[in-house]
């Protein structure tokens, strides 16, 4: 994904599906100096992760 996309992903008031490695997230926080995010699966376990790996769905 790019950072742009997922700039837009964090501000919608919609629910946009993303994922990590086949696994469904929330983006938290988008982190524009370096690419990454931070991202939280839906047992509420957060991690920073490269933007270019997440996937809209």
């Amino acid at each position: 994904m790019e950072l742009t996309r997922a700039r837009q992903i964090l501000e919608s008031p919609r629910i946009i599906a993303v994922t990590y490695r086949g696994r469904p997230v929330h983006i938290d926080e988008i982190y524009e100096s370096n690419g990454y995010a931070k991202i939280r699966y839906e047992n509420g376990e957060t991690l920073t992760a490269p933007v270019a790996d997440l996937r809209e769905e």
